[in-house]
């Protein structure tokens, strides 16, 4: 019995810690890819988001803020180039001798329209037209014609279906028949176009 091997525990043989190496290196390597693949999950939601926040960047473009024109600037419309010089209010317009008068109150818009086209315009009170809000006040276009008349009855510029050619310049009122209250507002504007269409149009403000 005294020659009988004694036999080692199990914790010191070499098979035991040969498992336990490849246990760890088991665990090691597999918990490195479970790492990795959550990093590409991520990566993935990152990507989708930034791309949704493309697609709306390119669905929402961002519009463009137009300049406020105000009282004696040159306003470019097209070919056109328009000048509110001033603005006043009247209850009559035209020669005393046989004046228009206002159902209301006229508003009187000096204005001076430049032609930069290469062909003539036909000019007329239409182009301009008066903005309170969202209401629009038409010109006059008889009243806009006797503003334009002298005391001996002569017509400097009718604005009724005039033609203005390149590089001319023509000068002179615009008038407006409104409700006194519109006539006396501080927030008036007036739009102004390229032709009788109006495919182009710009807004100035009367303060």
């Amino acid at each position: 019995m005294a020659n009988d091997k004694i036999k080692k525990p199990f914790y010191k043989r070499w098979w035991f810690w040969l498992i336990v190496i490849i246990i760890i290196i088991a665990l090691a390597t597999g918990g490195g890819d479970d790492e990795k693949v959550e990093q590409k999950n991520d990566d993935v939601v990152t990507d989708n988001n930034n791309n949704n926040d493309n697609d709306k960047t390119k669905e929402e473009p961002k519009e463009e803020e137009k300049k406020a024109f105000g009282i004696g600037e040159e306003v470019k419309v097209g070919d056109m180039v328009y000048t509110i010089n001033k603005k006043t209010t009247a209850d009559q317009v035209g020669p005393s001798a046989l004046p228009e008068k206002a159902t209301g109150k006229f508003i009187v818009l000096d204005v001076t329209l430049k032609n930069n086209g290469n062909e003539a315009v036909t000019v007329d009170s239409s182009f301009f037209k008066l903005l309170r809000g969202e209401k629009t006040y038409e010109s006059d276009s008889m009243a806009s014609m006797s503003a334009n008349q002298g005391e001996n009855g002569t017509i400097e510029n009718s604005f009724l279906l005039q033609e203005l050619n390149p590089d001319s310049v023509l000068s002179g009122r615009v008038v407006f028949d409104v409700a006194p209250e519109v006539a006396d507002a501080t927030d008036l504007q007036v739009q102004v176009q390229t032709g009788l269409f109006g495919t182009e149009t710009e807004v100035i403000n009367l303060q």
